[in-house]
């Protein structure tokens, strides 16, 4: 008898900590601090005789990110970002297990060419996963940007949006 009522703590334990597990919309929602970085591809388009093939970075966003729920049961996600000096970015997302998948959506962005800078229009699509207290975005880059009176197609992005939780 005794053994079976140790059995039945241990399961009733282990049901106690399953339950409170997070994922979807719960393990996604919250007020962030964020820093996104990274690089781009820019590919001569047309007949851009001379040029050639050149990486850029993106110019370093940071600020606060508000994650909302718009549909626990779909797992619908309203994402802010506020940069600072910057734009406010609204995008939307699934999330879904332990993956949060963002709806692709269009932006301006600012690129760094060697000692220029270079307004771009981008596509952006992409996803991420939370690890403890940070949410680590992996986007993906795609559009248009002229430089030097050529146009570029951007492509081969490597861009990482890093979001910390908040405490308070």
């Amino acid at each position: 008898m005794k053994r079976l009522e140790i059995f039945a703590a241990i399961i009733s334990v282990a049901l106690a900590a399953a339950g409170c597990t997070k994922d979807g919309p719960d393990l996604f929602k919250g007020n962030w601090s964020f820093k996104t970085s990274g690089t781009v591809v820019l590919t001569p388009s047309g007949s851009s005789a001379g040029t050639e093939t050149m990486t850029a970075s993106i110019v370093t966003e940071s600020g606060q990110m508000d994650i909302i729920t718009a549909d626990k049961d779909l797992g619908d996600m309203v994402i802010t970002m506020n940069a600072v000096l910057g734009d406010a970015v609204v995008m939307n997302a699934v999330a879904k297990g332990d993956s949060l998948t963002v709806d692709r959506f269009s932006r301006r962005v600012r690129l760094q060419v060697g000692m220029d800078t270079v307004d771009a229009d981008v596509n952006v699509s992409g996803g991420a996963r939370r690890y403890d207290d940070t949410i680590i975005f992996d986007l993906e880059y795609a559009g248009m940007c002229t430089y030097n009176g050529n146009g570029y197609v951007i492509g081969g992005s490597d861009i990482r949006c890093v979001a910390k939780l908040n405490d308070y």
